[in-house]
């Protein structure tokens, strides 16, 4: 179904932007017209790169052209006040993961997006990629039975400093950064909110280097609890893997969260006769998430990956960060605003 163009404007220069969502938006029919850095050479050579035709000093220049919506791919604390100002100038936003720093943050910028009737989405492509709708109709039609447990990890080795997620100060560390897809993925696969939490981390630089957690999920109408045993961080050599597994059978995802172009890992379904492949589709998520958001811009309507749901895994996050500090469970519910 066609939609209307939507005029962009990007704060910062970012990798992700260049590598990624810069070219969905343009494949997707839309116009990237202004690009704003606080380093104004670099942005002039990114948004030459990127042939977005206008490059301005720092973000707020951005906010004042007229434009219908702004990407956001800031270091993660610096999210939420270009979130809050992007929609107070009147503009739809896409903002990188995680949305904020907190449940509480998302929260805010939740009810900002509402009250001003503006459509905000956390930039959580992996949702988009039409591999994961095979998943979800396998685990949605029963196939695996009740979901019991799942396990996973995402990791890789992260270059030193100078680099964002090496800074504290900025929202660095490893379970924003790829632990939040692990809690996303977990949370979205069994359908509620995990009820308690518990983790451990490796701290350096004053930021997780690695964190592994334990997520329990309450019984559900007629299924017993969920366990999801879960691990990321920036030391190894890398790995990336989520496996599903149900008192009937059980599904292996390699690549869940970064399968992109021609990439076609293929879904492992483990049952009672044996295992099968389900072939994957080639898919770029990036381009799939930007077409949605602009059917949600141009219908109002909800979307898959909204600050709702931001906030569901951000408080998640925070009871495991209050768990390295306490050494204990923490209960998820009293780390969501209005607890």
């Amino acid at each position: 179904m066609s939609r209307r163009t939507l005029r962009w404007g990007v704060l910062g220069a970012a990798r992700i932007a260049a590598q990624a969502v810069v070219p969905a938006l343009q494949a997707a029919g839309d116009q990237v017209l202004v690009l704003g850095s606080r380093d104004p050479g670099r942005g002039r050579a990114a948004a030459a790169k990127m042939g977005i035709p206008m490059a301005v000093d720092g973000y707020q220049g951005v906010l004042e052209q007229d434009l219908d919506a702004i990407y956001v791919p800031l270091p993660n604390a610096l999210h939420r006040p270009w979130v809050l100002a992007a929609l107070a100038s009147g503009k739809h936003v896409l903002c990188e993961k995680p949305l904020g720093l907190s449940a509480l943050e998302a929260e805010e910028m939740a009810a900002a997006a509402q009250r001003a009737q503006l459509v905000l989405a956390e930039a959580v492509m992996y949702r988009y990629h039409p591999r994961w709708q095979l998943v979800m109709d396998l685990v949605r039609r029963g196939e695996l039975g009740a979901v019991r447990q799942l396990s996973g990890g995402f990791s890789f080795r992260l270059r030193p400093p100078p680099d964002v997620r090496w800074e504290g100060e900025l929202g660095g560390g490893a379970l924003y950064d790829v632990g939040s897809y692990l809690i996303n993925a977990s949370r979205w696969v069994v359908g509620r909110e995990p009820e308690r939490a518990v983790a451990l981390a490796t701290l350096r630089r004053g930021v997780d280097e690695s964190t592994s957690m334990l997520l329990e999920f309450a019984p559900g109408q007629g299924t017993a609890a969920t366990l999801a045993a879960l691990s990321c961080g920036f030391a190894t050599a890398g790995s990336e893997w989520l496996r599903i597994e149900g008192d009937q059978a059980a599904i292996s995802i390699p690549k869940p969260f970064t399968a992109w172009h021609d990439e076609r890992p293929p879904i492992l379904v483990d049952g009672p006769v044996g295992e099968r492949r389900i072939d994957s589709p080639a898919a770029d998520p990036y381009l799939e998430m930007v077409a949605a958001f602009g059917r949600a811009v141009e219908a109002l309507a909800p979307v898959q990956t909204s600050a709702e749901d931001a906030a569901g895994t951000l408080a998640v996050v925070d009871a495991c960060r209050a768990s390295w500090l306490s050494g204990t469970w923490q209960d998820v519910d009293a780390h969501r605003p209005g607890a």
